[in-house]
C-alpha cells in the first residue's frame, strides 16, 4: 500500500486487467501541445497495444515513432493501469491484418484504416481505495 493509500497492482496484473478492456485513451505531445484521445484497442503477445485510427495526431506519433503514454481505468472498482511506450505504424500487410481483426469494430464508421501499435515498455497501476 501506498501513502496515499492506494495499492500498486502487478504487472501481469496490469496486462489482465488491460485484456479485459477493450477502450482507453493515448497520451501524445506533438509539437509541444499535449492531447489525449479516445481509442478501441487490442493487446496483442503481452507486450503490445494495437489501434485503428485515421489520419491525425495519433497517426503521425506512429509515423514518428513518439513516445506516448496509454491508459485503461475503472470506477467501480477504482483502479488505474498506466503504459508508456513509443508508438508506431504498422506497416506489413500480414500484421496489419492480424491487429486489425484483434481490435474492437466499435468505433463509429470511417476510414480509420491505419493502425498503430504501442509497445509497452512500462506497465504500472494502481488500485484506489473504495469509498463503499
Amino acid at each position: 500500500m501506498t501513502s496515499r493509500g492506494t495499492t500498486t497492482i502487478s504487472e501481469h496484473d496490469c496486462l489482465t486487467l488491460l485484456r479485459k478492456h477493450s477502450f482507453g485513451r493515448v497520451g501524445v505531445t506533438i509539437a509541444g501541445d499535449i492531447v489525449v484521445l479516445p481509442v478501441y484497442y487490442a493487446v496483442l503477445r503481452d507486450d503490445e497495444i494495437v489501434f485503428r485510427t485515421d489520419p491525425g495526431t495519433k497517426l503521425s506519433a506512429g509515423i514518428l515513432g513518439i513516445r506516448v503514454a496509454f491508459e485503461v481505468d475503472s470506477r467501480d472498482p477504482p483502479w488505474s493501469v498506466l503504459v508508456r511506450g513509443h508508438a508506431h505504424e504498422m506497416r506489413d500487410t500480414e500484421a496489419v491484418e492480424a491487429a486489425r481483426n484483434e481490435i474492437p469494430d466499435e468505433w463509429p464508421t470511417g476510414e480509420r484504416e491505419r493502425i498503430v501499435r504501442i509497445s509497452i515498455e512500462t506497465i504500472t497501476g494502481r488500485r484506489l481505495p473504495d469509498d463503499d
